[in-house]
C-alpha cells in the first residue's frame, strides 16, 4: 500500500508539473500575442500622427520581461516565468489601450486641423476679394474724378 501511495503521489505531482508547464507555455504564448497586438496598435497610432515615445518605452520593457520569462521557462523556473508572463500581458494590454486612445486623439486633432485650415482659407479668400474690390473702386473713383477735373483742350487746325 505504501508503494502504491508513493507511486501515486509521484504521478499526481508530475501531473501538477505538467499542468503548470502547460499553463506557463499558454501564458507565454498569450504574452507574446499581447506584445504583438500592442506593437501593431502603437504602429497604427504613430501612422495617425500620435506621439508614441512613452508607449514604445513601455513596449520595450514588456518585450524585455517577455524575454526574461521565456528564459526562466527554458531553465525550468515555471513559477517565475508564469509571473513574468502575467506581468507582460498586463503591460501589453495597457499599452494597447493607450495606443488606441492616442490614435483616436491624433485622428480628432488631424480632423480639427483640416477644418481649421479650410475655414482660414475661406476667410482669407473673402477678405482678399473684398480688399481687391475696395481698391478697384478707389482707383475707379480717382480716375473718374481726374477725368472730370481735366479741362478739354480744343485743338484748332
Amino acid at each position: 500500500m505504501f508503494v502504491f501511495l508513493a507511486f501515486g503521489s509521484c504521478l499526481f505531482g508530475g501531473y501538477n508539473v505538467f499542468a503548470q508547464t502547460d499553463q506557463t507555455a499558454s501564458k507565454l504564448q498569450a504574452a507574446n500575442s499581447a506584445v504583438g497586438q500592442a506593437f501593431n496598435a502603437v504602429s497604427d497610432a504613430e501612422k495617425a500622427g500620435a506621439n508614441v515615445t512613452g508607449l514604445l518605452a513601455q513596449l520595450n520593457v514588456a518585450a524585455g520581461d517577455l524575454a526574461q520569462a521565456e528564459i526562466s521557462y527554458r531553465t525550468g523556473d515555471s513559477n517565475t516565468a508564469l509571473a513574468q508572463a502575467t506581468n507582460v500581458v498586463t503591460v501589453a494590454q495597457e499599452v494597447t489601450t493607450s495606443a488606441q486612445d492616442a490614435k483616436q486623439s491624433a485622428l480628432v486633432s488631424s480632423q480639427n486641423g483640416l477644418w481649421l485650415t479650410i475655414a482660414f482659407t475661406v476667410i482669407v479668400g473673402l477678405v482678399f476679394v473684398l480688399v481687391l474690390f475696395w481698391v478697384w473702386r478707389w482707383f475707379k473713383r480717382r480716375y473718374i474724378k481726374s477725368l472730370s477735373d481735366a479741362k478739354p483742350e480744343l485743338i484748332s487746325q
